[in-house]
């Protein structure tokens, strides 16, 4: 597998993306061709060769699943970095409605933090009303990511995320309000710089 990266890299032949597009889901659910997806994908981007054949297959092959899974999950990630506009919009458009489910998880939390990292400000307000919205479910939404191991660093990211403004203001008082001795709450807002609230 690293014969292939190492050629990929020195060479960006064609027929090697051709390849690694072709059986791209697979090779994603294996450790070692994990990392010659993301090293193949992340060299074909930053060389500005089109890697959408390789992306448009992971849209295609279950894009959640792979998300939560423990190798694809890197090769989402790089796929979400290195696509063009549209796939992204695309991708962004699958993954933020699974924001809460992907936190919950060790690996698809790494890729929630990459999709709110990478999300518009009107995709991030939508993605911050289930957890901060006046909905009935939103406040449980907000405690299981205080509580979650995984889901505390999605909510900071988003945290981060939030334009400064009354919306973080509102997020940041009912994180403060959520906050309690055996959460996250704490360590959270003094991430954030906002420790003497808590």
């Amino acid at each position: 597998s690293w014969g292939v990266c190492v050629a990929y890299s020195a060479t960006h032949a064609p027929f090697l993306l051709r390849q690694i597009s072709a059986s791209v889901v697979q090779l994603s659910l294996e450790q070692h061709g994990c990392r010659v997806v993301q090293s193949v994908l992340q060299e074909a981007g930053n060389a500005g060769v089109d890697c959408s054949a390789a992306v448009g297959r992971i849209i295609g092959g279950g894009l959640e699943e792979l998300a939560l899974h423990r190798f694809a999950n890197y090769a989402v990630q790089v796929a979400l970095r290195q696509c063009g506009a549209g796939q992204r919009d695309a991708m962004l458009g699958a993954l933020l409605p699974r924001l809460l489910p992907l936190s919950a998880s060790k690996h698809g939390s790494n890729v929630a933090e990459v999709v709110l990292s990478l999300a518009s400000p009107d995709q991030l307000d939508a993605a911050a009303e289930p957890i901060f919205g006046g909905g009935d479910e939103a406040p449980a939404a907000l405690r299981r990511l205080l509580q979650h191991q995984f889901g505390n660093y999605v909510l900071q990211t988003l945290l981060r995320r939030l334009a400064d403004g009354p919306r973080r203001a509102a997020a940041l008082a009912k994180v403060r309000e959520a906050t309690t001795a055996t959460n996250f709450g704490r360590s959270i807002l003094s991430r954030l710089g906002e420790a003497e609230a808590a």
